[in-house]
Parts: C-alpha cells; sequence; structure tokens
C-alpha cells in the first residue's frame, strides 16, 4: 500500500508543479520572510486562530466542565472522554495560514514559564484541568493502602504518579493507513462495548476536524488579497490539498507524512492529554516519499526545506520544557544504514535553526556513514541537542528479555532517550527512588541513638535492607494504583493507532499492546549514594574521625563548624566517576543488591513487568532538595548526581576514568536505559583531534554496552560571562538530562553547577 501512495502523481491547482519548484528554488531556511518567522515563533502562544471559526480556550475553559457535569451522569467516563474529544474537534477554534505550512488548532496550549521554569500545561486547557480533576475523583476511590504506600514516600524518599506523558504510536504501521485507514480498521473490529463506542466517537471526531481545515483553507485561499506574494498563495495551496488528502485517504507525500505527524501530535496532546513522546524515525519515515516526490517533480529540495524548518518550529513555539524527540538513523535489515540524503537535510535543518527542540536521538552502528559522525559531532560542539544511541548494546539488552533479533534491531526511541519496541510504545513511570535518603535516615538514627554499625559492611548491609524496603513498598504502590489508570484519562487516538488494542478492545495505555505495558522504575543519586558511602566509610571507619552519631550531628547541622572537613571530602578522589576501585564496586553492589530483584517482576493489573532504569528527569533537583547534608561534602538541599553519572564536578580524572567507572556496572541490570552524561572543555574537542576524540569515547562506551551518551560541552569563562551578560547569550545551550534548555532559563543556582563541573575539569 505504501509504494502505491508514493508513486501517485498529485496534480497541482491553477499552478504548475514546474511554476512551485521555481517560487521554493529561491527561498533558502536562513532567509525566511520575517513575517514567516514571527508567525511561527507566536504561534504557540499567541493563539493565532480565527475566532470566527470556532470557540477559544476562554469559552472552552466554561464549556468543557459543564459539558462533563451533563455527560457525566448519562454515559461511562471513556464515552464522555470521547464526546470532549470530538466536541473539541468540531467546535474548536481553527485556522489555515499562508505564512505557515501546518494548520492551527488548540488555542489554549502553553501559559508563561513559571518560577520552576516549566510551561504549565492544566492552566487555560480544558482538557488537561478535565483529566486533573478526573484523577482526583478517581484516586480517592483506591485502596486505603495505596494512600499509605504513598505517605510512606513522602519526605523525599520516593515518589509515583500517574504517568500520561510516555506514549507513541508505531508510526511505521498508522502512515500507510492515514486516518482514514485508521478509521476503516476500528469500524472492522468493531463491538458492543464502551471501549469500541468511546473509540468510534473519538474516530468521527477526527475527519470532522479535517473537513474543516480543508473548507477553512479554501475560504483562506479565496479570500486572500490580489497582492498577496505568489509563494505565499502556493503555500496555502498546497497545504490546503494536503489536508484535502488527508482527509480522504493516506499519505501520498513527504509533506503528507510531516503533516500526517503533526495533526496527529496535536490531536493527542492537546484534545485529550495523552503526550505523544516521539515523532519517530522521521529521516527513515521520510525518505521514500520525497524520493518519490522529487523525482515526479512534485517538490524540491528547497521547498521541502522550508517544510521542515516550519514543522521544528512548532515545536520550536510550544517549547515544551522536556524537548519533543525524535530520531533518525538504524541499521536495514541487510546490515546497511538507513542514514540518507533525507538525513542530511535533516540534520542541517536542526542545525541551522540551532533550537532546543525538537530533540534529536541518533541511533549508532557498525555502518553508520563517516559523515553522520562528522556532522553530529561538529553540531554537539556548539551544543546541538543530540544524544547518541549504541545499537548494539541496545541489540544485547532487548534480546536479554526475550524479544526478537528484529524487533531488537527496529526498536523505537521516545521519551529522553528510552526505547521501547515499535508496536508497543506504552512503557511508563512508576516510581522513583531516592538511592541517598536512605544514608541520611540512618545517620539522623545514630545521632539519637537508636541505630549503629561496628563496621562498614553493617552499616552498607542496613542500607541495602532500608533501599530494597523503599523499593518494595514503591512497587506495591505502583501495582496498587496503577490499573486505574485507564479510568481516569483513557486513551482515544493512541488505542485506534494500535492494532492489538483495537483487536482486543484493551485501552492501549493500560494494557493494550502486544509487547509492552511496562513500568519503569527510576533510581536517583547513584553517585551521589555512592560518594556519601565511602564519606561514612572513611570519617567513621576508616580515619576514625568522629563516631557515626557525631557524623549524624553533623549532617544535621549542616557541616556548621567543619567546614575544613567539609572541603576535604568534596575534593577526595574517591568518588563516583574517576574510576577508583572502592567507588566502582560499591556502586555496582547497590545495583545488584537492590535493583537486579526488580526487573521483571510483574507489575500488577497491566500485565507487563517492571524495569530498573538509570534516568532520572528532573529529579535529581526535587529529590535533592528533600534531602539533607551527606559525608560526601554536599550541603543539605543541593541536587543530587543525575542518571548514571557522576555528581557534578566529581569526576576529576577525565572522560576515560569516568567511562571506565560506568562500565563496571552490567547494563542488563538497568533495563530501562542506561545514560551517560559527559562534560568536557571546549578546547579539548575542538579541530580534527577533537572530533576524533568524541567519536573514539562513544565508540568505547559503546562497546562497553553503554546505551546513551549526551555532552555538555563549554568552559567556565563562557559560563560565568553567560551568566553576568545573559543578553549576549540568548541561545546558549546547555544538556539538563535528556534534554536541553537555554541557559537564560536556568536557575542561578543550576547555572553554578555547571559552572562547578567546567572549574573541575580545568584541574
Amino acid at each position: 500500500m505504501k509504494n502505491q501512495f508514493i508513486k501517485t502523481k498529485m496534480p497541482m491547482q491553477s499552478v504548475s508543479a514546474l511554476t512551485a519548484m521555481m517560487l521554493f528554488a529561491v527561498l533558502p531556511v536562513a532567509s525566511m520572510a520575517s513575517p514567516e518567522l514571527e508567525y511561527l515563533k507566536g504561534k504557540w502562544r499567541t493563539r493565532p486562530v480565527d475566532e470566527s471559526q470556532g470557540e477559544t480556550s476562554r469559552t472552552l475553559m466554561k464549556r468543557i466542565p459543564a459539558l462533563v457535569r451533563d455527560w457525566s451522569g448519562r454515559h461511562p467516563w471513556q464515552v464522555v472522554k470521547a464526546k470532549v474529544f470530538a466536541y473539541l474537534c468540531e467546535r474548536s477554534a481553527i485556522d489555515v495560514s499562508e505564512l505557515d505550512w501546518y494548520p492551527a488548532f488548540a488555542d489554549w496550549t502553553f501559559a508563561p514559564r513559571t518560577s520552576s521554569h516549566r510551561r504549565t500545561r492544566s492552566a487555560g486547557n480544558p482538557v488537561w484541568a478535565m483529566v486533573a480533576a478526573r484523577k482526583n475523583d478517581v484516586l480517592k476511590g483506591l485502596d486505603p493502602e495505596y494512600h499509605r504506600l504513598r505517605k510512606r514516600g513522602k519526605g523525599g524518599r520516593w515518589n509515583t504518579y500517574h504517568d500520561f506523558d510516555h506514549s507513541a504510536p508505531d508510526w511505521d504501521a498508522i502512515i500507510p493507513l492515514g486516518f482514514t485507514g485508521l478509521a476503516e480498521r476500528l469500524e472492522a473490529n468493531l463491538k458492543d462495548t464502551d471501549y469500541y463506542r468511546a473509540r468510534q466517537i473519538a474516530a468521527d471526531g477526527v475527519m470532522s476536524l479535517l473537513r474543516r481545515f480543508v473548507e477553512t483553507g479554501e475560504r483562506r485561499l479565496s479570500a486572500l488579497p490580489a497582492e498577496t506574494p505568489l509563494k505565499r498563495k502556493m503555500r496555502l495551496r498546497k497545504q490546503t490539498e494536503s489536508l484535502r488528502r488527508l482527509s480522504s485517504g493516506a499519505p501520498q507525500s513527504a509533506y503528507d507524512v510531516l503533516n500526517f505527524i503533526y495533526i496527529f501530535w496535536c490531536m493527542s496532546e492537546q484534545f485529550e492529554g495523552i503526550q505523544v513522546r516521539s515523532l519517530g524515525n522521521l529521516d527513515r519515515l521520510v525518505a521514500p516519499y520525497y524520493l518519490a516526490d522529487v523525482a515526479a517533480g512534485r517538490t524540491t529540495e528547497e521547498e521541502f526545506r522550508e517544510q521542515l524548518v516550519h514543522f521544528w518550529w512548532q515545536w520550536g513555539s510550544i517549547d515544551n520544557y522536556y524537548g519533543q524527540p525524535l530520531y533518525f538513523g538504524g541499521t536495514k535489515a541487510d546490515g546497511s544504514s538507513e542514514y540518507s540524503d533525507v538525513s542530511r537535510i535533516m540534520l542541517e535543518v536542526h542545525d541551522e535553526l540551532a533550537l532546543p527542540t525538537p530533540k534529536l536521538h541518533l541511533k549508532m552502528g557498525a555502518t553508520t556513514p563517516d559523515w553522520v559522525w562528522r556532522k553530529s559531532l561538529d553540531m554537539i560542539r556548539r551544543q546541538s541537542s543530540i544524544s547518541f544511541i549504541g545499537e548494539e548494546p541496545h541489540k544485547r539488552v532487548i534480546t536479554a528479555m526475550g524479544y526478537t533479533e528484529e524487533q531488537a534491531r527496529t526498536f523505537m526511541l521516545w521519551g529522553c532517550y528510552e526505547w521501547a519496541i515499535r508496536d508497543s510504545a506504552n512503557d511508563i513511570f512508576g516510581a522513583v527512588v531516592n538511592l541517598v535518603k536512605p544514608i541520611e535516615e540512618m545517620l539522623n538514627a545514630a545521632e539519637s541513638g537508636r541505630f549503629e554499625a561496628g563496621d562498614f559492611e553493617s552499616f552498607k548491609s542496613e542500607y541495602f535492607r532500608r533501599t530494597s524496603g523503599m523499593v518494595s513498598d514503591a512497587m506495591q504502590c505502583v501495582r496498587k494504583g496503577e490499573g486505574c489508570r485507564g479510568e481516569i484519562n483513557p486513551s482515544l487516538l493512541f488505542s485506534i493507532a494500535t492494532e492489538y488494542s483495537v483487536k482486543t478492545g484493551l485501552d492501549a495505555i493500560t494494557d493494550g499492546t502486544a509487547n509492552g505495558n511496562h513500568t519503569g522504575i527510576w533510581m536517583v543519586g547513584l553517585g551521589s549514594a555512592v560518594d556519601a558511602l565511602l564519606g561514612v566509610e572513611e570519617i567513621v571507619f576508616r580515619n576514625r574521625e568522629m563516631s557515626l552519631a557525631e557524623l549524624g550531628a553533623l549532617m544535621a547541622a549542616n557541616w556548621k563548624g567543619r567546614h575544613d572537613l567539609r572541603l576535604r571530602m568534596c575534593r577526595s578522589p574517591r568518588k563516583w566517576g574517576n574510576n577508583d576501585p572502592s567507588a566502582n564496586a560499591v556502586g555496582a553492589e547497590i545495583v545488584k543488591k537492590v535493583f537486579v530483584p526488580v526487573n521483571g517482576q510483574p507489575n500488577g493489573r497491566r500485565n507487563g513487568q517492571f524495569k530498573v532504569s538509570g534516568h532520572v528527569a528532573r529529579w535529581f533537583l526535587g529529590m535533592g532538595q528533600h534531602t539533607g547534608a551527606t559525608p560526601d561534602g554536599r550541603w543539605k538541599g543541593d541536587e543530587l548526581s543525575k542518571n548514571i553519572s557522576p555528581v557534578m564536578g566529581a569526576d576529576t580524572e577525565g572522560a576515560t576514568a569516568l567511562i571506565s567507572t560506568v562500565s563496571s556496572l552490567d547494563v542488563r541490570d538497568l533495563s530501562g536505559d542506561f545514560p551517560l552524561d559527559v562534560a568536557l572543555l571546549p578546547g579539548a574537542v575542538a579541530g580534527e583531534n577533537g572530533l576524533m576524540l568524541l567519536r573514539t569515547l562513544i565508540k568505547t562506551y559503546f562497546g562497553n554496552g553503554g546505551l546513551v551518551i549526551q555532552f555538555n560541552i563549554a568552559n567556565p569563562e563562557t559560563l560565568r560571562d553567560a551568566q553576568r551578560h545573559p543578553e549576549k547569550y540568548e541561545n546558549l545551550q546547555v544538556r539538563v538530562c535528556g534534554w536541553n534548555v537555554r541557559w537564560n532559563d536556568l536557575p542561578k543556582a543550576q547555572q553554578d553547577a555547571y559552572i562547578r563541573r567546567a572549574e573541575n575539569i580545568m584541574r
């Protein structure tokens, strides 16, 4: 079916294909006209919809709660949600502009950034507000044991929440079907149940929205002033034609594919409150369509580049704090690389725009072309938002879990840099566990005489017991609460897009995928925990400088009166990240004793299993704020280490020692993901030698089993100057965890941490 659509020749209306090519051939990316650029920058912030074409967010914020109250008394919840979705498709304000290649809708999008540097989703968004209210109602009715367990996690010990932020459709499967094909497949499987009634209502809503887009585009075309530049007329005409094709069949061009992905994403995120955490293997998905377009004379590279610029800017304007992921590359069944000329074009567009989002995951394998290495490594020297993904180490992890070689070859990348089987990307966050908190609690108990240990092995044994208990509580809480996910926010589009869900009538976000339904247990502060444990060993058991109770009192006093000792512990080389044998052994011991028993355990009603993850998102900041001072020299409230990386600034022995440290872990024990953050100075990676250094580091890391590696490349002088003169560094970005942020959006305390790490590299 896919090849049939690719080869279809689409007639131009009123203007010949040759004229269209001439129009766009004179429009390089860098010189995009300012009205277009201003429109794109403000699109998701200034609500550029035609208020005559539907209800705006101001009206909908009042209307939707009233409709929910009315419908809830007469319909089951998933039908109520579907009716809200359809109402938004049919009644919300939309627009189709000559300044943009993609339609405008969901005008409530994102409120201004808050003090936490995140845009709020529920403020002004009727769907997220509806889901939040529903969640509160559902959680009240859960087993009291769920609430008791949640209380045991408070105070920074562990946490959980109901995650609707991690799902993605199998783009390879649904693009050849298009919206109409998905609706037809649903209709062929209809049964007389609430699941199917709800999805049928949603599918009808999708088709209604597409028809409205076409009608709006046609109306806009007929109303364009005669003096409108021909290029803008052509853009609006092509957009309307694409929307018409999507309303009646599958995507037929590269532009149709981009439009399909964009519209699906917007409907899922904005009309039903379920995030789409991957735009797919975009270069590979688009390449055959683009090549067919060029061969048939339907487009030019220049036009395609502009469509990509506008596509990138949708998420540049939304500016989601965590970034919108997509990925490139991979390996074909015959062993050759999936990278292509389309990959090159997309990388160049990403480089030229220098936006923090979308963010790129690059699959790197044995046949990845040299030009991909050179281009991408040069980009990260300029802080581009890229993470490098090892294909071979992923294959080892995925097949070890029982998946096939083919599933391992075609694995999807999504979220910050997690992996999933392509038809089953619903593996969600379950709980996050603070590995440092038990040390704080043990020292507090020692101070009050409630705990003592005669030697370091005894101290560690108690640490493992307490930490394992926290993990057990978190898992049990997840089992008690996770099954209600579909009662809170049942997935509509994601279910329609998932063949297994459509055939079984199981909600795709809950348990409706054939090869997924897994739940992540995240560990926060591995490096901090290692360093703190070694601090206890050094101060109490090796040097015998004070008793365990006295150390507990000093930590409770936040190092008051012992600045000398704190500095000494900060500067100790016995830290995670320096390839210290003791640190390496303790880190491996934590993972083996606490987390290996977690992998593969059943996760409850979702009928999947738990997977341990080294990824922490922003929890290294939040958990750190609730953690007292620690014997490694850390102040109360300071951030913890993130991912499997060292404490910020503790790795003073260079990148080779850092990679050797994390290689002491077995990546199969952290099957969720295994991400490493590396900080380097610009001078170390300058020129050809710098490119070779980066390439060698990445290949060494992958060769030792690492899954994901990402970089911060900056010198402390630049960062300090950017702190003093932010107006000079509007485009400076840094890597936080699995995403980039602009330097100027970071709080000063976080900026200071990046400066400290850069300074330590210079020692």
